[in-house]
């Protein structure tokens, strides 16, 4: 009985004190966006990256891509956060491997994706698949007052993969530096 009783305390002072923290406001600041690691190695690397920063919540993005491939159901993807911590990037689980990353960020993150490839002249963005194709993104501004993030202050990294279902084999990645302050 004890047991239960704990139990029930635990649950029921996560459900007043989760909510709480998640009701928050949070500054968000993209810092930098910069290709990843392995660039060179993917068949078709981001190219002519420029990230400029006009203020601290718009910034401007302009580099030069290849969806070597039609983004289908072949297409999958993932997101990888980590939190800078300890003199180090700390992994946090996040967005595991998605297949058919374009209908998924579609349904999940819809006004981002169809924005996106809207300004680099997709014909129908909000439909998949989306075609292949060598593509600019000029001046896109990320508008950070925009962005509503479910997580605690600190600095992170978010890595978006895309890659060929069967073989893993990536055909994009990108690399988001953004830090997120508490407002009280």
């Amino acid at each position: 009985m004890p047991k239960a009783v704990v139990i029930l305390c635990v649950v029921y002072f996560s459900h007043l004190a989760f909510p709480a923290f998640m009701k928050n406001r949070y500054v968000v600041e993209v810092e930098n966006v910069l290709a990843c690691p392995n660039n060179k190695q993917i068949g078709s690397p981001i190219r002519n990256i420029k990230f400029l920063r006009y203020n601290r919540t718009h910034k401007s993005l302009t580099y030069d891509f290849t969806y070597s491939r039609l983004l289908d159901e072949k297409i999958g993807g993932s997101v990888t956060v980590e939190r800078w911590g300890d003199g180090g990037w700390i992994g946090i689980p996040f967005m595991g491997f998605q297949p058919n990353i374009c209908s998924y960020v579609l349904r999940f993150f819809g006004s981002v994706w169809v924005q996106f490839h809207r300004s680099i002249g997709i014909k129908h963005p909000d439909k998949c698949p989306i075609p292949a194709g060598n593509y600019s993104v000029k001046d896109f501004v990320i508008d950070a007052s925009e962005i509503s993030v479910p997580f605690w202050s600190g600095r992170f990294k978010f890595t978006t993969t895309f890659q060929d279902v069967d073989t893993r084999r990536t055909i994009y990645c990108l690399i988001y530096i953004i830090k997120i302050t508490e407002v009280f």
